[in-house]
């Protein structure tokens, strides 16, 4: 099953580690949640035919299966927050345990050494 026909859209807020006030504007569609805790980013995305979603990125050494996202009930969005310290985090999801997919949306990107199109999360 191939998923580059999925509308996929990557939502993330950002909560300041001091706890102020981040970047929490909806991004176009997204369902309405409640604030993360703080210190954690919110990694959102969209994939109406996934069975399973994962992010992966420099905080978890890439390991496929360590951070799923959950379904959000009666949508096709994902959800996962994630505590993460201040820094560039670079980013992907794995659908379904094969398919590496580049965040649409994310504060920046970059190529890795592999080719592909990291998205890249900053924390402040």
């Amino acid at each position: 099953m191939r998923f580059n026909r999925a509308v996929i859209i990557v939502g993330v807020w950002v909560i300041w580690l001091a706890g102020i006030g981040g970047c929490t504007a909806n991004k176009a569609g997204s369902p309405t949640l409640p604030k993360p805790q703080p210190g954690t980013v919110r990694f959102m995305l969209e994939a109406s035919e996934a069975t399973r979603v994962s992010l992966v990125g420099s905080f978890n050494g890439w390991a496929k299966d360590s951070m799923p996202l959950n379904r959000l009930k009666g949508t096709s969005w994902w959800s996962v927050d994630v505590p993460l310290r201040a820094g560039e985090h670079t980013f992907m999801y794995v659908i379904d345990g094969v398919n590496w997919v580049t965040p649409p949306q994310a504060d920046d990107f970059v190529e890795d050494e592999f080719g592909q199109r990291n998205g890249v999360v900053i924390v402040r």
